[in-house]
């Protein structure tokens, strides 16, 4: 694998400022020491021993891609080809744009004939980044670069939406769906990466087939990945490797990673640490069980509803994990990769029943018939695990805001209300920065989706705060105003260049499943940072870091009148609390049992 960039232009002007910049450059062949995805370097790709661009004509491709399926792809429409990449630009133009949703495998490609197209995976493994004037598969190769969502294809600078993951006949059973794309990911220089059953099952299927490999975990002296990772190696008869880097090893490490992932985002840091270090002593080929906890209920968090729960945490995948293990295993001369998130086993966790998608129920049940109770293993994020999350100096987004300063920029949806504000102030310290807010006033007295108490009071209190703002009016009428709510982050991104939007969510099914809709239609990432949050902790916290709100409106019992226009503060909200649990509502009015309007909040 290999990074791609270049300008664009019209045949041959496009090839020569790609030769151009190839003579700066150095060889995808190298192992070790090579700067990962493309950070001024790796132009005139050499995949396979193939050279790029491909250039028939006025028609050319630049494609990052491993297509494991493209033999048959040849086989079936009858192409020559002697690797991946030149069967794709061959089937480009035979077939047309509409051949990729058949390849099996990651890949970020441009391609123009008669029209330039702009393409990656739909799970985006592979990055792919552009701007006006080019594109890269590194944010920092070029300027002004923006992140190609994965769901879409970018045809003459106009976005275009290919669709999501659609539930389809199943074909496979999910062990051996996840069997075969072990299979064809395995490399003769591969290092599986084992923390837990997720990688756990993918060593299994590794030995079982056949494949020579190396095993390694990565965790601090003493840490539960280790000892974990032993007791799981010792049910396979595996040879275990451990990476026990020192606290100072593991410190030393962070301005590196967080420039290379080019992020201050805390867990993506500590993620990316332990990704750093274990990609650091493997070989040419790293596989790892990133996607287990999107696709089958990893998550903590993950509890309410268990089949939408999965596909937003899939949805949000490329915007979390993969750049990141993308780029820092590449730094490190290892290419790594997802068995997890290939198609197949995606279709098949699909079919599944909700009650397994929750705990890893799917993955433990196939695991308990190879490793036995061992299956049963619980697992901390890898931050935990590995003991990496003592490191960071606190405030840790403070102490990374020193070597990126800023992580991508977000509009904020305010209603008003508590929850809206918060989760702006809570991205915010974690330096996402909100170019702008945007604010739904609907017209009727009633709204499915919007806050309507108190919520005209909301554009003057984000103009103290100097918070650019969209007013969006809408009808409040079911569906019809998701129409108006996509139209006013249309002009967010359009106007003020956002990459995401963050809502205030914690557990209403219906409104966060309506804003992914969206923010995957759009093409940007939706952050919900307060989903599955603990109610009563989050209304403690609120009033303790400062936060005025006063209750608008109460339709719950145990609620009356006299708690209208009341302010909230450390005192009454115990006595909030204890209504809740006295009369069973949620503590945070979550269901619709209050309103709030905040009055006075920090600044973002």
């Amino acid at each position: 694998m290999c990074g791609i960039a270049g300008w664009f232009g019209k045949g041959n002007e496009l090839k020569r400022a790609m030769q151009l910049m190839a003579h700066r450059g150095r060889d995808a062949s190298n192992t070790k020491g090579v700067t990962g995805g493309f950070i001024g370097h790796l132009l005139h790709a050499t995949v396979k021993h193939i050279e790029q661009p491909f250039v028939e004509g006025d028609s050319w491709m630049v494609a990052n891609c491993e297509i494991y399926n493209w033999k048959s792809l040849a086989e079936k429409y009858r192409v020559s080809a002697r690797n991946d990449a030149e069967l794709v630009f061959k089937l480009l133009l035979k077939k047309g744009t509409g051949v990729i949703d058949e390849f099996r495998g990651p890949y970020a490609i441009a391609f123009h004939h008669e029209k330039t197209y702009l393409f990656r995976d739909k799970q985006g493994v592979f990055p792919l980044f552009y701007s006006d004037d080019g594109f890269a598969s590194e944010r920092g190769a070029l300027p002004n670069l923006r992140e190609l969502h994965p769901r879409h294809t970018l045809v003459n600078g106009e976005l275009i939406y290919r669709g999501g993951f659609e539930k389809k006949i199943k074909q496979k059973s999910l062990d051996k769906a996840l069997r075969e794309s072990v299979k064809i990911r395995a490399h003769e220089d591969t290092t599986l990466f084992l923390s837990g059953i997720d990688s756990a099952l993918i060593g299994y299927y590794l030995k079982d087939e056949g494949f020579d490999f190396q095993t390694i975990a990565v965790g601090l002296f003493g840490s539960a990945d280790l000892r974990r990772a032993k007791s799981l190696a010792d049910s396979i008869d595996l040879n275990l490797k451990k990476t026990i880097p020192t606290p100072k090893m593991v410190l030393d490490a962070v301005p590196t990673v967080s420039k290379l992932i080019q992020s201050s985002d805390p867990v993506k840091v500590e993620v990316g640490l332990v990704t750093y270090f274990a990609s650091k002593a493997s070989g040419k080929v790293g596989l790892s069980g990133l996607g287990a906890d999107e696709l089958f209920g990893g998550y903590a968090r993950m509890h309410r509803s268990p089949e939408k729960e999965s596909r937003w945490a899939l949805y949000g995948v490329y915007e979390r994990s993969t750049y990141r293990d993308n780029v820092i295993g590449l730094f490190n001369g290892t290419e790594i990769r997802l068995p997890y998130l290939d198609q197949e086993v995606i279709q098949a966790s699909l079919s599944l029943e909700p009650e397994s998608l929750t705990g890893k129920k799917a993955l433990r049940d196939i695991a308990k018939n190879y490793i036995g109770e061992l299956s049963k293993l619980p697992k901390k994020a890898a931050q935990y695990g590995s003991g990496f999350s003592s490191i960071i100096p606190r405030p840790k987004a403070q102490y990374l805001s020193k070597f990126v300063p800023k992580n991508r920029s977000l509009a904020a949806l305010i209603s008003g209300g508590k929850d809206s504000w918060y989760s702006a102030h809570v991205v915010s310290r974690l330096n996402y920065p909100i170019k702008c807010a945007i604010v739904m006033l609907p017209e009727s007295d009633d709204s499915w989706m919007f806050q309507v108490d108190g919520v005209e009071q909301t554009p003057a209190l984000l103009k103290q705060h100097k918070v650019p703002t969209i007013v969006q009016k809408t009808s409040g009428e079911k569906e019809v105003e998701l129409k108006d709510l996509e139209k006013a982050i249309r002009k967010a991104v359009s106007k003020y260049r956002v990459e995401g939007v963050v809502s205030g969510a914690i557990s209403s099914e219906y409104q966060r499943d309506r804003i992914e809709a969206i923010a995957d239609r759009v093409g940007i990432a939706s952050y919900a940072p307060l989903w599955g949050t603990n109610q009563e902790a989050y209304m403690r916290r609120l009033v303790k870091e400062g936060f005025r709100f006063k209750i608008v409106s109460v339709a719950a019992d145990g609620l009356d009148k006299s708690w209208v226009g009341k302010e909230i503060d450390e005192t009454n909200v115990e006595e909030l609390i204890d209504l809740s649990k006295k009369y069973r509502f949620n503590s945070a009015g979550e269901g619709g049992e209050f309103e709030t309007i905040v009055v006075s909040a920090p600044s973002f």
